[in-house]
């Protein structure tokens, strides 16, 4: 009796071409082969079961010139090498690896060190393989794979080049599913593989797990709907097109035995709600052919989504999906989620009776406005005509131009106050001297006593170049530029005082200062300088001025 292989290891794929829903990571990877151009280090990111590993496998093969047609033989050990991170994930672990890196491979051109679920080493760990990472042998190629990229450090992925792997889409994972029964000559339901195909959520793996436990489950090994609803513990479909109907007609007793029905055979109330409303939902986007294509359902169920759409109006629809929403908020706060969920379908069975009075009114009203308008207008139509001989008799006013009206405010815009303030000003102002300047700079320097720095070049020396011309002595650069940035407020400070307009500038005096001696060295040059036969000194005696 052969050993039993679940189909996740026996069809893992052994060339690009096998992966599935990657081709933008194949295609690359596959240039990169060709053109001689493998990085020295990759990070493979993604969620789980989408073949972050097999393209690893496959990559490390191909580069190595190995053929591997058997995905269960572990071939070329010595090239290559695969670490699980999660569980040798201390410092020991990557220095045993570092150490073995060091060793040319005996066979091959590459040594592949393949690093699963890389995310789960140890901060210390990544320290420590920073620099292997980054400045590998020439036959090393490391290779990271990860589900959670957020938690590998930067210093890392600054290192690698990143490829992400996508969620698998229900067509790819259908049509893999199909090509694997159609080799094991099993017969098989549509639907029930697009079932599969939605329960493993962009995962091969996990489809390919879902599709070895209804093999088992099913006596002649045949994947049906009603086999899979069972097994994966589904609510079918058809219960929920049953139920609608009878909603919309307003049928009460049919949807609630129906809601009975699916209580018996072990299905929760919570599961037709969350039901319902995708259902809504899908009825929804059928009735618009533009978005058509987000129906994620097999081929036959859409032509009964589009059937319903038709005979459900749009109205019904969207207040059954608020109504459905309310009761999934209210769900877990009611003690009893059975008389719950009937009140809804109650209030869900009475909406079409009511949307029929409200059309009903709106019928009525629609008629007698426009009777009421018809009387109306002949009335309007009168009462326009005279206002229209009215004011035809009106002349027109003249309008006031718009530049004159400027004109006369620009002329009255200063009042007696403010000419006798201006006034005032010219008479307080003062004659520029030596004298005058020193005290406004010390008048400057009193009202900003915060600014020492500002303080510290108001008091440097102060020459006087032309007339009304101020010159400050500064030492250095950093002077120049607390100066540069205090002038225009100077400026407009001084000119406020003077009758004339000051002009202020600076003269940068660059000053030397003598050095420092703070080392050992520093003193020993100093007395070299003084006493030319202290050279001869420390030579004869074998001195050093570090000790």
């Amino acid at each position: 009796m052969e050993k039993y292989v679940v189909s996740a290891r026996k069809y893992r794929p052994t060339n690009f071409k096998d992966v599935v829903g990657q081709s933008h990571v194949t295609t690359t990877l596959r240039n990169a082969i060709n053109n001689n151009k493998v990085a020295q280090s990759l990070l493979f990111c993604g969620p789980r079961g989408v073949g972050k590993t097999s393209c690893a496998r496959i990559l490390a093969n191909q580069i190595n010139g190995f053929n591997n047609d058997n995905p269960l033989k572990n071939t070329n050990k010595l090239n290559i090498y695969e670490l699980d991170a999660a569980s040798n994930n201390s410092v020991d672990d990557i220095r045993n690896l570092i150490d073995q890196v060091r060793y040319a491979p005996q066979t091959g051109k590459y040594k592949v060190y393949i690093i699963d679920e890389v995310h789960m080493l140890s901060n210390a760990a990544f320290n420590a393989f920073l620099k292997t990472l980054e400045e590998p042998p020439s036959y090393a190629i490391f290779i990271l794979a990860t589900t959670e990229k957020n938690k590998v450090i930067p210093t890392i992925l600054s290192r690698c080049q990143i490829y992400d792997f996508n969620r698998i889409e229900i067509e790819d994972i259908k049509n893999k599913l199909i090509e694997i029964l159609n080799i094991e000559n099993i017969e098989f339901d549509d639907e029930a593989l697009h079932i599969i195909a939605q329960k493993a959520d962009g995962a091969m793996r996990d489809a390919l797990s879902i599709l070895d436990l209804i093999k088992t489950f099913s006596k002649d090994s045949k994947i049906t709907l009603e086999n899979v609803t069972k097994n994966l513990h589904i609510l079918d479909s058809e219960y929920f097109f049953k139920i609608s109907n009878h909603l919309f007609n307003g049928d009460i007793s049919s949807a609630l035995l129906l809601h009975n029905e699916i209580l018996a055979k072990g299905f929760e109330s919570y599961n037709l709600i969350t039901g319902l409303v995708i259902h809504f939902r899908n009825l929804l986007v059928c009735q618009n052919e533009k978005i058509i294509e987000l129906l994620e359902v097999s081929n036959s169920e859409k032509l009964k989504f589009k059937e319903q759409a038709q005979l459900i109006s749009s109205d019904f629809i969207e207040e059954c999906i608020d109504i459905l929403n309310q009761c999934d908020i209210n769900y877990k706060m009611t003690s009893n989620a059975k008389i719950h969920t009937e009140i809804t379908l109650v209030k869900l069975s009475k909406l079409k009776k009511k949307t029929k009075k409200i059309s009903v009114e709106i019928k009525n009203l629609k008629k007698d406005l426009i009777s009421t308008k018809s009387k109306k207008t002949e009335s309007k139509e009168t009462a326009i005509k005279n206002k229209v001989a009215k004011k035809k008799d009106i002349k027109p006013k003249e309008t006031p131009n718009f530049k004159d009206l400027l004109k006369t405010n620009n002329i009255s815009s200063k009042t007696k106050k403010e000419e006798k303030v201006e006034n005032n000003d010219k008479i307080n102002k003062l004659n520029f001297n030596e004298e005058s300047f020193n005290k406004i700079i010390l008048e400057y320097a009193n009202n900003n006593k915060n600014k020492k720095s500002e303080i510290a070049i108001l008091k440097k020396k102060i020459s006087f170049n032309k007339k009304n011309h101020s010159l400050f002595q500064l030492d250095n650069e950093l002077e120049s530029s607390i100066f540069e940035n205090m002038k225009p407020k100077l400026t407009s400070f001084i000119n406020s005082k003077f009758i004339e307009k000051i002009k202020i500038d600076k003269v940068v005096n660059l000053v030397e200062k003598p050095k420092i001696i703070y080392t050992n060295k520093d003193k020993y040059e100093y007395l070299r300088k003084k006493n030319k036969n202290l050279i001869d000194l420390k030579n004869k005696l074998g001195l050093d001025f570090e000790f």
